[in-house]
């Protein structure tokens, strides 16, 4: 789906401009040319909005203030006015960025590249960062930094008691043999055997308990192995 793009501008003649050349670029555009109208198209799922100051009804400034509580996209103003007042007030605002009249269309292409490739970074963190870190029944796990919280308290897992762990916090009610247990934290080419994860479970209870953490979520299927049971 093609991004949208909000043109808030009085001045007919720039605002087609704008919005011929935003199509060729495969952008869909919607137009506003007045602050009233900008607040109101601002609420249809915009991607950014490029927002003059001086407009009749409500100016540029007036409009960031009003939507921006409610609009996350990127806001690039465009005015004439671009005195450092003006530009501090936009960026005080919630202003992204800040083009003067005149400005090239190359330029202004430049700006909103950049500002959707800053939001996908933004994303991706977000993202990468969610895998990272994990909340599993009260437990903080956290992956890159290999530890696990429960009451803002870090539990001093070993590695294997660490990744046993994860791994049946990461397929709850799934059961896995002691055989499948030891592979996943030692390797196929692991030394000892698969009855040291008898050892492991047991540390880990441990471990849970001296936390606080409640005891009944670390099953033993008797006969089978282990599984995490959700609450």
């Amino acid at each position: 789906m093609n991004k949208r793009i909000l043109i808030a501008e009085d001045e007919e003649d720039m605002r087609k401009i704008l919005s011929l050349h935003l199509n060729s670029k495969g952008y869909e555009v919607l137009e506003a040319k007045d602050g009233i109208e900008a607040v109101d198209r601002a609420k249809q799922n915009i991607d950014l909005i490029l927002l003059d100051i001086m407009m009749p009804g409500m100016d540029g400034l007036q409009v960031c203030k009003k939507i921006r509580s409610q609009v996350a996209c990127p806001i690039i103003f465009i005015s004439a006015a671009s005195n450092d007042m003006n530009k501090m007030k936009a960026f005080s605002l919630g202003g992204d960025d800040f083009i003067s009249k005149p400005f090239s269309l190359k330029e202004l292409m430049y700006k909103i590249e950049a500002l959707f490739k800053m939001k996908e970074r933004l994303l991706q963190n977000y993202e990468e960062n969610k895998r990272q870190r994990m909340i599993i029944d009260d437990l903080l796990v956290d992956i890159s930094s290999r530890e696990m919280m429960y009451n803002k308290q870090v539990i001093p897992f070993t590695k294997k008691e660490f990744d046993l762990l994860v791994l049946l916090l990461s397929s709850p009610k799934q059961i896995f043999t002691k055989d499948q247990i030891y592979e996943s934290i030692s390797g196929i080419d692991g030394q000892g055997d698969a009855n040291s994860v008898v050892e492991h479970i047991k540390n880990v209870r441990s471990k849970l308990s001296s936390a606080g953490f409640p005891d009944n979520h670390l099953q033993t299927v008797w006969g089978i192995g282990y599984q995490w049971n959700n609450r």
